[in-house]
């Protein structure tokens, strides 16, 4: 394959889930056999319908997400990679939910050069995790974790929440205390949001008297940045924290606005400057690309200046920030309008040619990017 071209990196969204968590707003259906072959069947088809771009573009990072993207069978996973046919060395990420786990499937992804593992933990605390739905324990987690690394996947991410229904500080600390004895090299920390379309969205008139208050809810964040500053684990973008050298080079992609395409029902693209959505829902996703018909439902192509706002809105979500000169050699000028509201912003460090969130500004960076977009 020829890597001469544009760095590209590859998201495939695995839609299946044996069971719809009562939070989760992303796609997904329940897992049927036959239906992972149609998938696999049309995810063939979109790749081959882009096999000009692939081949002129440099992959640099592959993730699967779903959904529950451990679900799929080793041969699945490997007919995608035998058609991408990526270099070694790239990072190729899959999630894993504790629930649906086997030693010999990691084994056989670790052969694939499948070298890092997100796993969804949320929680080591039982009582949290029977509130969030998952069919796993505190304890079959802290297993998982530890057998995917024995299998030789040593690069491995967990997900936790905080401001999950009934949680308090000595929940959470729990929960922290367990991080310490994991062998991880990544934190993906999100707060608990009722999203439309969810479960705890339809009943969020009686949930939310139970979520964390914003007092509790910020005791909860500066608790969890600093336990994790402690063990080695620095923060390098607003949710996500690593150990030296372990930054998710896919995720940090997003927020730098390197091209990426997405494959499989409701996965989003950015390419050519364009941003543009598969359609979602997976019958709909097999027969467009049987017909010969375009998997997108949605598309934009923002013009200036609202693309340089939202470029700089997307960047700034890296804790070291953006170098102005850098950025506009890439990308254009920043409009004097938007320079000038940086520059008074209550949310922003100003530093000559370098600007980036302060404390302030990364715990409410959802105010100043509605701000500038």
């Amino acid at each position: 394959m020829q890597t001469t071209g544009r760095d590209l990196s590859l998201y495939f969204h695995i839609p299946f889930c044996k069971k719809k968590c009562p939070y989760c707003h992303f796609y997904n259906i329940y897992y049927k056999t036959d239906l992972e072959k149609k998938y696999l069947k049309a995810i063939k088809i979109h790749l081959n319908d882009l096999k000009n771009i692939l081949q002129k573009s440099n992959i640099v990072s592959i993730y699967f997400g779903g959904g529950t993207p451990s679900l799929l069978s080793v041969n699945t996973i490997e007919d995608i990679l035998n058609i991408v046919n990526p270099k070694s060395n790239i990072e190729i990420t899959i999630e894993i939910n504790p629930e649906d786990f086997s030693k010999e499937k990691i084994k056989a992804l670790k052969a694939l050069n499948v070298n890092r593992a997100s796993v969804g933990v949320q929680s080591f605390d039982d009582n949290l995790l029977k509130i969030l739905q998952r069919r796993h324990s505190a304890k079959k987690a802290k297993e998982v974790i530890l057998d995917i690394y024995k299998c030789g996947i040593e690069n491995i991410s967990i997900d936790l929440m905080y401001d999950v229904i009934g949680q308090d500080i000595l929940s959470f600390q729990k929960t922290l205390d367990e991080v310490n004895l994991l062998d991880i090299t990544h934190i993906s920390l999100y707060n608990l949001t009722f999203e439309k379309g969810t479960l705890f969205y339809k009943n969020r008139k009686i949930l939310e008297k139970e979520v964390p208050k914003e007092t509790l809810s910020l005791e909860l964040l500066n608790l969890a940045t600093s336990s994790f500053e402690k063990l080695g684990f620095k923060r390098y973008e607003i949710s996500a924290f690593a150990k030296k050298g372990f930054e998710s080079f896919h995720n940090l992609g997003y927020w730098q606005a390197r091209d990426f395409l997405g494959f499989g029902p409701s996965a989003f693209s950015y390419f050519g400057e364009k941003r543009f959505q598969n359609v979602c829902n997976l019958q709909k996703y097999i027969e467009a690309l049987d017909s010969k018909k375009t998997v997108v439902d949605f598309e934009e192509k923002l013009k200036y200046p609202h693309n340089i706002n939202e470029l700089l809105a997307i960047h700034l979500r890296i804790v070291n920030g953006i170098d102005i000169i850098e950025f506009e050699k890439k990308n254009g000028s920043i409009p004097t309008k938007t320079l000038k509201k940086l520059k008074n912003s209550e949310f922003i460090a100003f530093d000559k040619n370098h600007i980036r969130l302060n404390e302030k500004g990364l715990l409410f960076y959802d105010t100043l990017a509605s701000e500038l977009i």
